[in-house]
């Protein structure tokens, strides 16, 4: 089959013609920039518009990282040069003959605002597009290179020049996807962990009005601790050695050094998962209102309001997010995740670590989550759940439900079958054999090698513990190298097809189950109510349930004492 060629509004590109996991063909546009290279005065920036090209460009190949350290190996990976690009995967084209528009599912990729990309090595669109739905997978700017934040209005690098990116994007998209058979007026956003979080920021900037027009947030919102950024021009110029306190000096000497001085200074002190500490490179509310302006008052303010974009909203997390703490810590430091129940408590509260208020909150929080025990891994686990990602998501949905004027699908995902590749990555009990597997599995892709490695890996023996990791859902809705083929009428495929239809039903038609007789799903999945909080289980089966996790929400309510 020849390679496709497709004339959007900047130019012609090629692209390439691949299978999906059934074996139907689906046509795949990688590396297709949207803005210009955010390098030399550009670089921190707010984006600018691609110039259109002459000739056919090619798209066969995936376009680079953006700057930054690989999630699982630590290496340096990713250039400046064209990294705010998209990959564009569509069922049909309009010369194939069928010039139906299909819905738009547009991805954000998680990675704590520091790490990943939209490459298909983790995002692979085998499962997703047998939907018949039109995916884009968007490249943004991590770290101090996409969330630099000065205090200088002069300078005009308020922050969220990342978030600012996903804004030209979806522009992008509204301007270039009809000619991939994607319908501009029905697009669909969705992201995991930062994804996520970014996903929820632009479900309530004013800069996204008629971007998108539905809104999935898996494991991750603006209200989550590790959330929001700071203003770091010091912080940064710190970490380099750099001794000025001059925000003008600071960027001019930014703007010297190679991306790679820049990433290995931001990773010199992490604290990704720490309620205690604010996060150094992430969201901010811009101090000062530029012609990009993305967010100028907090969240929380936001969502009170009523001032975010009104458009039906699934938002959920997994049972036990909080498994992404051993990991972390094997893999990034024991201080990634804290050293005591101290730094479980949120930064916004003001107390100081140490003090008899900090020592009387950790004492109620070890007594509700360990009683008499002094080590319990799950309740461990359970705690960095509910207080990293859960009790934020749950408050969204108190405050949203009050004033939304569409609706909002609450979930939690409980699977945690030996599918699932991140619980795999986090619960092994030789933790370095089985990531030299993963490794070995990684670097062996599309070879028979690959699946023994992969085996080898599963293989490993692992802490017995119940629900789904931080990252577990990503398994089910995107074909990553690192997981075997779904075998026809297994368990694993059945979970997959349930995920993807839910998905693919709320991005066609804003009901995650418009037929309450479909037999696949055989459930109806109820929005939220201001009376009650409708939680669909994603487990070995689909089970709704009423704010199962009330009790646990309440204690939490107690310790920030927010208004209810």
């Amino acid at each position: 089959m020849a390679n496709p060629v497709v004339t959007i509004k900047d130019g012609q590109i090629r692209g390439v013609t691949d299978s999906d996991y059934l074996g139907k063909p689906y046509h795949c546009f990688l590396g297709i920039p949207y803005g210009k290279a955010p390098v030399g005065d550009l670089r921190f920036k707010a984006p600018v518009p691609v110039n259109p090209w002459k000739g056919i460009r090619d798209a066969t190949q995936e376009g680079p990282e953006c700057p930054s350290r690989h999630l699982l190996f630590q290496t340096y990976v990713g250039s400046e040069d064209n990294c705010l690009h998209v990959n564009v995967y569509t069922p049909q084209l309009p010369d194939d003959g069928n010039n139906n528009l299909k819905p738009v599912m547009v991805w954000f990729h998680g990675g704590g605002f520091l790490y990943d990309s939209n490459k298909r090595e983790m995002y692979g669109p085998d499962y997703l597009i047998t939907e018949d739905v039109v995916i884009v997978s968007v490249s943004y700017r991590l770290g101090v290179l996409g969330f630099l934040s000065l205090e200088d209005p002069t300078l005009e690098i308020p922050g969220n020049a990342g978030l600012k990116d996903m804004v030209l994007a979806l522009q992008w998209i509204q301007n270039n996807i009809q000619y991939f058979c994607g319908d501009p007026n029905n697009v669909t956003i969705f992201g995991e962990s930062a994804g996520s979080v970014a996903v929820h920021y632009l479900y309530l900037s004013p800069k996204t009005k008629g971007l998108f027009h539905k809104a999935i947030c898996q494991s991750g919102c603006a209200l989550n601790t590790w959330g929001e950024g700071s203003t770091n021009g010091l912080i940064i110029a710190k970490h380099l050695g750099y001794n000025e306190t001059n925000e003008r000096k600071i960027l001019e000497y930014l703007k010297t050094l190679s991306p790679q001085k820049l990433i290995k200074a931001q990773h010199r002190f992490e604290d990704t998962f720490v309620a205690s500490k604010v996060q150094k490179f992430g969201p901010v509310v811009e101090k000062y209102v530029t012609e990009s302006a993305f967010l100028t008052e907090e969240p929380l303010e936001i969502i009170k309001s009523g001032k975010f974009n009104h458009v039906p909203l699934i938002i959920g997390t997994t049972s036990r997010e909080g498994m992404l703490a051993e990991a972390a810590r094997r893999l990034l430091g024991k201080d990634i995740i804290g050293s005591s129940l101290e730094d479980e408590i949120h930064y916004r509260l003001k107390v100081k670590k140490g003090s008899e208020e900090s020592r009387q909150i950790a004492n109620k929080i070890k007594k509700f989550y360990f009683g008499e025990e002094e080590k319990n891994p799950d309740k461990y686990y359970l705690l960095k759940t509910d207080n990293m990602f859960l009790h934020a998501t749950y408050k969204t949905v108190n405050y949203q439900k009050k004033i939304s004027q569409a609706p909002i699908y609450f979930y939690e995902m409980s699977l945690g079958s030996p599918f699932s590749l991140f619980k795999s990555m986090c619960t092994p009990k030789l933790f370095y054999p089985t990531m030299i597997f993963f490794l070995l599995a990684y670097i062996t892709r599309d070879s028979v090698f690959n699946t023994f490695f992969l085996r080898l890996a599963k293989l490993m023996p692992r802490k017995n513990l119940i629900g789904a990791s931080h990252g577990d859902d990503l398994s089910y809705l995107f074909k990553p190298v690192l997981s075997e083929k779904v075998r026809p009428g297994s368990d694993e495929e059945i979970h997959v097809k349930r995920f993807i239809k839910l998905w693919a039903n709320f991005a066609k038609t804003g009901n995650p189950t418009p037929d309450k007789n479909d037999p696949f799903l055989n459930i109806e999945w109820k929005p939220v109510t201001k009376e009650e909080n409708y939680l669909l289980d994603i487990g070995t089966r689909l089970e709704l349930k009423t704010d199962p996790n009330a009790e646990r929400m309440a204690f939490w309510d107690s310790i920030y004492n927010f208004e209810t």
